[in-house]
Formats: structure tokens, C-alpha cells, sequence
């Protein structure tokens, strides 16, 4: 759990790093045994690439498929995101921030897609860490201040 916290820790930061560079913020890390493969943030709108989806690409590119490696991400990864980690072949997901926490908005869905994910041939692991909840909370919360002419992204911490 220790490795989780840290690795986590890294990806709020490139959180916070896409917010200043003024994109969306959210930033990922993929790890495998304790080394990172890759590490990216959110391409500026209106890229359709998340920084979640851009680390598992990059990572998929120098590394091949990605069994046993671990997707780090301050928000609970979207389906497409979810989608691309799966192919890659990563079975473990842990992030900070689940998506009931903040706007529908930022979701294709307002619907549960966990029930989609047990459909799934095999299982991804997505494992919460609620102790650096707060911690990621703040990056969005200071992403909208930052971007408050546009009402609709609230987050509802």
C-alpha cells in the first residue's frame, strides 16, 4: 500500500502540473515492479487524449503488452480510459477521486459504469485510495476556480 501512496502522490502532482499548464487536470503514472514506464497529463482541450489513456499509450509503445503493471490516476478513470488500460493489459487501476465525487460532467455517463466492468473477460482491480481523496479534490476545486466562467464543473465535495 506504501508504493500505492507514493505512486499515487506522483500522479496528483501531474495533476496539478496539467492544471498550470492549463489543461484539464488529471495525470497518470504507470508503474510496473516499483519502476516507472511512463507518466503524462491531459493534452489540451479539445484532444480526446486523457492523460491516462496517453500514459498507457506511451507505456504500451516502449513496453509491449502491460501485464502487471499498475495505472496510477488522481480520478477514477473514464470508460475510454478504462478501455484502453484493458487492452493494454493492465488489470490494476488505483486512483484518488471516485467519479461520484465530482461533476457528471466530466464522465460520458452519469450511469454506474461498474457494472459494465465486471462484464469484462478479465478483471481489473480498481482500488480507491480515500487518504489522498483531499489531496486531489483540491487540484479540481482549484482547476475551477481557475475556470469559473464555465458554471457546469463543480465538484460535489
Amino acid at each position: 500500500m506504501n508504493e500505492d501512496i507514493y505512486f499515487l502522490k506522483l500522479a496528483i502532482e501531474n495533476s496539478r502540473k496539467s492544471m498550470n499548464e492549463g489543461n484539464f487536470p488529471a495525470g497518470a503514472i504507470v508503474v510496473n515492479d516499483d519502476k516507472v514506464l511512463s507518466s503524462d497529463i491531459s493534452s489540451p482541450f479539445p484532444n480526446l487524449f486523457h492523460a491516462d489513456s496517453k500514459a498507457v499509450s506511451s507505456a504500451f509503445k516502449k513496453y509491449g503488452v502491460l501485464t502487471g503493471a499498475v495505472l496510477y490516476i488522481g480520478l477514477q478513470p473514464c470508460l475510454m480510459c478504462t478501455g484502453v488500460a484493458y487492452w493494454a493489459g493492465i488489470r490494476r487501476i488505483v486512483y484518488a477521486i471516485p467519479k461520484s465525487k465530482v461533476s457528471g460532467d466530466y464522465y460520458e455517463t452519469a450511469n454506474d459504469t461498474d457494472e459494465l466492468f465486471k462484464t469484462f473477460n478479465e478483471q481489473i482491480e480498481f482500488v480507491h485510495i480515500s487518504e489522498l481523496e483531499q489531496e486531489a479534490i483540491k487540484v479540481i476545486m482549484d482547476w475551477e476556480a481557475k475556470n469559473s466562467n464555465d458554471t457546469n464543473q463543480t465538484t460535489s465535495a
